[in-house]
């Protein structure tokens, strides 16, 4: 675009010398058709240029092509109330200049006023609740207001009851949220907090028992070690800003299954048909009064350190030796049981009794009645489970008693 001025300053110019007021008439005429021509033949005329300060945005064919645009501009805008600020227009003359549309002029307004910003209208619902240039502090608000609900102890998720929507969009600078009112506006947002707690617990596991009649009865091997389980029961609890809004769900989560344990029982029985009563060189009575059944040896299975001798609950349990009775009590291994020391490095031991009848103490004969057996403490079924020591060593009973 170009601008024809110079031709008529220097006309004027002319008229301060008097002595050449008929030489500048005659220029000044001049200069008129020379302009009037380049008008006609040059696409010269009359436009407007749109400016900010000492910013052209836009040079336009005329003030209503800016006026357009400016109302445009204002249309685009959020309804406020609030007016753009007006453009500066400058008249001038152009040749063949390229005028801007009132859409161009619109777009160019509402980038470059100093009373338009850029960002974001934020809707919570169908409500505008802020305008922001970047989400940064509105986000750390947010942040701020779902973390105010969190409850002590437990897992909580929170969100606002309604979809937060940031739009990309053109305001009035008067429009922008201050920091005051980003908080009280996010302050009015419902929340709902789902919080869970959970409380596990163990499922214990079962013990199958496999028979094998090749193993003598009372022989166990561990085939599969148990592990317990596990579980937990979870309960979720909704509330509305704070308050609890609902009945609490409850839920039993599985964790992980048990593992059985699986052990297998030995069922070959070996039969005691008769009651030695000098069982052997040693001088030990046969330890019941009648005969029994041996469910386990020495060493069988789970290293036994002593025998078992199958029979009822309350059959009669004699001592085998003279001797004191030293011990006459009850543990969670043993059950009730008794030791009788024999003298010369010598004890043997009666467990899982169903009663004791003698006391700590007491002088017990070859023969005597000492207990009644039974099943109490770590025992498999009714038995007699007899132990021969040796200077306090536990050693094989049955050559003691005549096996």
């Amino acid at each position: 675009m170009i601008i024809i001025k110079e031709a008529v300053k220097q006309a004027f110019a002319k008229l301060k010398d008097a002595k050449h007021i008929l030489k500048a008439f005659g220029f000044i005429l001049l200069a008129l058709v020379l302009i009037g021509g380049s008008v006609v033949f040059s696409g010269t005329r009359v436009t407007y240029n749109v400016k900010y300060g000492e910013k052209v945005l836009a040079n336009v064919a005329s003030l209503a092509v800016y006026e357009e645009g400016m109302n445009k501009a204002q249309a685009a805008l959020p309804k406020s109330g609030l007016e753009i600020a007006e453009a500066e227009i400058e008249k001038v003359i152009s040749i063949n200049a390229k005028t801007a549309s009132s859409d161009e002029v619109s777009e160019l307004i509402l980038a470059n006023s100093p009373s338009v910003l850029i960002g974001y209208s934020v809707s919570y619902g169908d409500k505008v609740i802020a305008y922001v240039e970047d989400k940064t502090a509105l986000e750390t608000e947010l942040s701020r207001r779902l973390a105010s609900f969190d409850i002590k102890d437990a897992n909580c998720e929170s969100s606002f009851s309604d979809e937060i929507v940031y739009t990309e969009t053109y305001f009035h600078k008067d429009q922008l949220s201050t920091p005051a009112e980003l908080t009280a506006s996010v302050n009015g947002l419902d929340v709902i907090t789902v919080a869970s707690t959970a409380e596990e617990y163990v499922i214990k596991y079962d013990t199958v028992t496999q028979k094998d009649s090749s193993k003598n009865a009372g022989t166990e091997v561990v085939l599969t070690a148990g592990v317990n389980g596990s579980g937990q029961i979870v309960t979720k609890t909704t509330y509305l800003n704070g308050q609890v809004s609902g009945e609490p769900v409850v839920e039993d989560q599985l964790l992980a299954y048990p593992i059985d344990k699986v052990v297998l029982v030995g069922t070959k029985n070996v039969y005691i048909t008769s009651a030695p009563q000098n069982a052997s060189a040693s001088g030990f009575k046969w330890p019941l009064a009648t005969r029994g059944v041996i469910t386990s040896y020495w060493g069988d299975g789970r290293n036994h350190k002593g025998i078992d001798i199958g029979v009822p609950t309350g059959t009669s349990i004699i001592a085998v030796k003279a001797g004191t009775v030293v011990e006459s009590t009850y543990s969670s291994d043993y059950g009730y049981y008794v030791t009788i020391d024999h003298g010369n490095g010598v004890k043997t031991r009666y467990a899982h009794n169903s009663k004791n009848v003698v006391s700590v103490g007491d002088w017990v004969s070859a023969g005597q009645l000492i207990a009644l057996s039974g099943n109490t403490g770590m025992s498999t079924g009714p038995h007699l489970h007899f132990e021969v020591h040796i200077n306090g060593n536990r050693v094989n009973p049955a050559s003691y008693i005549g096996l």
